[in-house]
């Protein structure tokens, strides 16, 4: 397959990313697209995005200021909702899913609104399929969905319908394993058999009941 090059555009944006993912993971994050950048070219980008007041640069380290900040939240954002799209609607392979949410980030094919039409297509999902956190957009604080969502919190489901676990957000880790224990576990089908006092799942033969909140946290599509 033909290497890809990167433009400087490009480069600025895995700059903004890779700066993002430090703070947010705490620790340096490596950029594989990055690594095969020279370093004269990783300097000019860095200063242009110095110039327009993005980031500071000392001694090698990337800080992003307000603006920056603000331009690295949108890449990320559009990268992990592509990431959850493609990965939920067309069943990609992770390596192709990484592939076209990386393209997804850094062309300008999607206008913010139809950023916000595919957050609310999908539901609004908290995390991208690897767990890290979707930064929310306006359709999330103002829970706006102009679209039928394909996924959703079982929590808004219908009773008496088939549903297929996409995606699992749990307050507590420990609550996911207790949950993949009794069946309740990405891929899995269920049927919703009741909403008060508590919510009541049939998995295979197995019911299990659950509160509002841990149902909030389950992300379904309906099979029917």
């Amino acid at each position: 397959m033909r290497e890809e090059i990167l433009t400087l555009d490009e480069i600025q944006d895995h700059i903004l990313v890779r700066a993002w993912l430090d703070q947010e993971t705490g620790r340096p994050e490596p950029d594989h697209c990055l690594s095969k950048v020279s370093a004269e070219i990783r300097t000019e980008a860095t200063k242009l995005l110095t110039q327009k007041g993005h980031v500071a640069a000392n001694n090698g380290h990337v800080s992003l200021s307000a603006e920056g900040e603000d331009q690295a939240r949108q890449l990320i954002r559009r990268h992990r909702l592509a990431e959850r799209l493609f990965a939920v609607v067309f069943n990609l392979s992770e390596e192709a899913v990484h592939a076209q949410a990386c393209r997804m980030e850094h062309e300008s094919v999607l206008t913010p609104e139809a950023v916000e039409g595919i957050c609310s297509f999908l539901g609004h999902p908290p995390t991208c399929p690897h767990g890290r956190p979707i930064p929310p957009g306006e359709c999330c604080k103002l829970f706006v969905n102009q679209v039928q969502p394909l996924v959703m919190p079982l929590s808004i489901g219908e009773v008496g319908k088939d549903y297929r676990i996409i995606f699992m957000a749990p307050k507590y880790h420990s609550l996911l394993e207790r949950l993949s224990g009794l069946g309740v576990a990405p891929g899995a089908s269920l049927r919703l058999s009741q909403k008060r006092p508590s919510y009541v799942l049939k998995v295979e033969e197995t019911e299990v009941a659950l509160d509002a909140e841990i149902a909030g946290g389950i992300y379904v599509v309906c099979l029917q």
